[in-house]
């Protein structure tokens, strides 16, 4: 090969070379500028906003002692509803008492030939009241509502019979005395036609009792009705 030709393909090895030495160093930058970017922080204005709550409530279990609003809700909080409460037990003259006047006063026959009016339950609770209840229960007479119920219950020869579930002292009343005490009836009514299904339902009284001269207790009053 002449001298000029073997010159010339020297000068064009040298100039490959530098074509590729300058391709693999503008591959290396454009790597090293992306990794330099994926591994900056972000820039403040693009930060996310801190997350904020409209409720005061903290966390269960982050030991800061607080009380969530709806735990001091009676409502939301069963163990401080009055209902949940464990009921605080009368002397058992007084149960005795307030079972046998609330039996009385909320029991109804209207089949043929037992009760003559809504009021005969009146009389018969009278027997085991005292003072004025007593002498209202006596000469009770019924409003309109209770008689058109007495009607209805007489057309379909219903029996109404009250059964006490539970007696307590009502809450917030004072605690029994030798002569005095208040209780709380809570009972199912349960009304059974001449034909067709029974029907329940749950009612409650509060009630004043006395102990008279003879040591038996009768109810004096009817503080909610």
């Amino acid at each position: 090969m002449p001298k000029t030709d073997v010159t010339r393909a020297r000068a064009q090895r040298g100039t490959i070379a530098l074509f590729v030495a300058a391709a693999v160093l503008a591959a290396v930058g454009v790597t090293l500028l992306f990794g330099l970017q994926d591994t900056e922080p972000s820039a403040p204005d693009s930060a996310p906003a801190p997350a904020t709550t409209t409720s005061s409530a903290p966390a269960v279990g982050d030991g800061s002692g607080a009380t969530r609003p709806a735990e001091a809700s009676p409502a939301a909080n069963p163990s401080a509803s009055p209902e949940s409460l464990d009921p605080r037990p009368v002397p058992v003259p007084v149960e005795k008492a307030a079972r046998a006047f609330v039996t009385a006063w909320a029991s109804h026959d209207a089949r043929p030939g037992r009760d003559a009016s809504y009021d005969d339950a009146s009389r018969r609770a009278a027997e085991h009241a005292a003072g004025d209840l007593a002498d209202d229960l006596r000469t009770h007479t019924s409003g309109s509502a209770a008689g058109q119920e007495w009607l209805d219950w007489k057309d379909r020869q219903v029996l109404v019979t009250a059964t006490v579930l539970r007696v307590s002292l009502p809450d917030g009343a004072p605690a029994p005395s030798e002569d005095s005490s208040f209780a709380r009836v809570i009972y199912k009514v349960t009304e059974t036609p001449a034909n067709g299904p029974a029907t329940e339902s749950e009612e409650h009284v509060a009630l004043k009792l006395r102990r008279g001269a003879d040591g038996s207790w009768r109810v004096v009053g009817l503080p909610n009705v």
